[in-house]
């Protein structure tokens, strides 16, 4: 039997799991070697990931057939944790299996749980309440509990403002919170001391508890329970660059950053660096390749590079036994070198994800990224020369953006040696710094439902909506529309498998540039390159 399911067999050092049960004050009096309070608990949890239409997800933009999917790994985690501490748990991923609000409730009907926790990005919170709000009238008994980076974000707004659908709310990193509530409230003891829950009052006032403090140990925590997914690889499909077989699998190996972007919100998982070990994700991998046959992993990490002994350390395992191993990260340019580069090479990593955000020095200024366009350059080069494919992020309408500066980071893109190249526009999420401010530069909508990156709910001033449509799809066409490119990508077919990735990115290209309005004489006009670095 795989360590997935029977225990997890890594031995940790230290207490365990058992310093969470010592941490949140319950008592833990059948814990098996690792700490865990394994004594069956007559109560069940329903985690649900609601489903999302494609037309909220992608917003203007048709992408449905080239859509990217992955299970819902924080859903996996938490179910994994309360799972080790004796509760029956069930994992519904409604968006994976495609259900609408009567197969919902068939699933609750069917598992009759006692509570049902569900997880919400901006985006999806208003789906998450109605699912809530439905089992609510349909099984008053059933308490409903929501969590997720925007509940974080918003946490007393939100519950007021879809009140009486949700009974509780979880701030933060819900693994130990999840547990510390289900034993309290099985024991019928008082639950709102509880740290980071947001809770109602008889009065029907909303109060948002102090915040737990981020844990940091990581390796405590048991890994995502992919077994609670049925069809694995049938439901899910991985990102069509960033994967090099359809058969792969996402994970989350570290949290926080040390980044200070404005754009960004991180306050789920805070702005300190917190990892698993390296022996913890090595042999994370060696089950999921024992188990599911699994051999190419994608980080989703944002900044899986973070501790460089780590990384360092997890290269030299995976060189030394000569896994089978092939992965793809995401990383800082200022984080990277070419020794390190290298030795990644060597350990199976085929590609790396670049957060470059913008081509205009002066804009990467404003995004607070403390990174040079020197450094994106030699960065760049020195992954292209270490033979790793590179792929480059950037966001269009930032603050103080200008048909100049958007240019300049079209030309900049294009000057790179990238071999891949996306686009969003900027999104002020909710608990960034931008979300407070955004509204001084531009028309900023800031509804819910526009959270998804390619809705447009921010246009800088100077800008309307049809310009930076019509920069996005100029960009699309003068990155891709390079013979290097095509021949680069025909040059990988080696399989049926290559042919079919690389069907599904042509169709992705041409819905998203060719059948399109045309581009008004400001993008067509030709310029020469904005202050660009040789």
């Amino acid at each position: 039997m795989s360590s997935l399911n029977s225990g997890f067999e890594l031995k940790r050092s230290g207490t365990g799991v058992l310093t969470i049960g010592k941490e949140i004050g319950y008592d833990l009096g059948h814990v098996d070697e690792y700490g865990f309070d394994t004594t069956p608990k007559d109560i069940r949890v329903l985690l649900i990931n609601p489903p999302v239409s494609f037309d909220v997800f992608y917003g203007e933009w048709d992408l449905s057939d080239v859509k990217s999917s992955s299970p819902p790994i924080g859903i996996l985690s938490l179910a994994s944790m309360v799972r080790k501490y004796g509760y029956e748990v069930k994992v519904l991923d409604a968006h994976a299996d495609n259900l609408d609000m009567n197969g919902i409730l068939k699933v609750v009907e069917e598992f009759k749980p006692h509570i049902v926790c569900l997880t919400a990005m901006t985006v999806m919170v208003s789906a998450s309440a109605q699912i809530a709000k439905s089992i609510k009238e349909k099984y008053p008994d059933i308490l409903n509990m929501i969590g997720g980076v925007h509940l974080t974000a918003e946490p007393t707004k939100t519950m007021e403002f879809y009140h009486p659908a949700f009974d509780y709310g979880c701030i933060g990193e819900g693994e130990v919170v999840l547990v510390d509530f289900l034993e309290k409230w099985r024991k019928n003891e008082d639950v709102t001391q509880i740290q980071s829950l947001v809770w109602r009052d008889s009065d029907g006032k909303y109060h948002s508890n102090q915040r737990r403090m981020f844990f940091k140990g990581l390796d405590e925590f048991p890994p995502p329970a992919f077994d609670l997914v049925p069809n694995l690889f049938n439901h899910y499909r991985l990102s069509v660059f960033g994967t090099k077989k359809f058969r792969s699998v996402g994970l989350v190996t570290s949290r926080g950053c040390t980044g200070k972007c404005t754009f960004c919100d991180l306050g789920v998982v805070g702005r300190g660096y917190r990892a698993n070990s390296a022996t913890y994700l090595i042999t994370l991998m060696k089950d999921l390749y024992e188990k599911y046959d699994v051999s190419d992993f994608l980080f989703y990490d944002d900044l899986f590079v973070g501790s460089k002994p780590r990384l360092k350390e997890i290269c030299e395992w995976i060189i030394r036994e000569k896994l089978p191993f092939t992965w793809s990260c995401c990383a800082r340019v200022d984080f990277m070198h070419k020794e390190m580069l290298s030795m990644m090479k060597q350990a199976g990593c085929w590609l790396v994800e670049y957060g470059i955000e913008s081509g205009c020095q002066r804009i990467i200024d404003s995004m607070r990224k403390n990174i040079t366009k020197e450094k994106i350059r030699d960065t760049i080069n020195a992954t292209h020369d270490a033979g790793i494919i590179t792929k480059g992020n950037f966001i269009f309408g930032n603050p103080g953006e200008t048909h100049d500066s958007i240019r300049e980071s079209i030309d900049f893109a294009c000057s790179l040696k990238l071999n891949y190249a996306q686009h969003t526009f900027l999104q002020p999420l909710p608990g960034s710094e931008l979300y407070e401010t955004a509204g001084k530069y531009g028309e900023f909508d800031p509804s819910w439902d526009r959270f998804n990156t390619f809705s447009i709910n921010f246009i800088p001033h100077g800008f309307t909506r049809d310009d930076l449509v019509a920069y996005s799809k100029y960009f699309w066409r003068k990155f891709y529309l390079r013979p290097k490119i095509w021949w680069q990508e025909c040059r990988k077919i080696s399989t049926w498998e290559d042919v079919q990735r690389l069907w599904l990115a042509f169709k992705g290209f041409v819905k998203s540039t060719i059948y399109s309005r045309k581009l008004p004489d400001f993008v067509l006009r030709q310029r020469q390159p904005v202050g660009l670095v040789h």
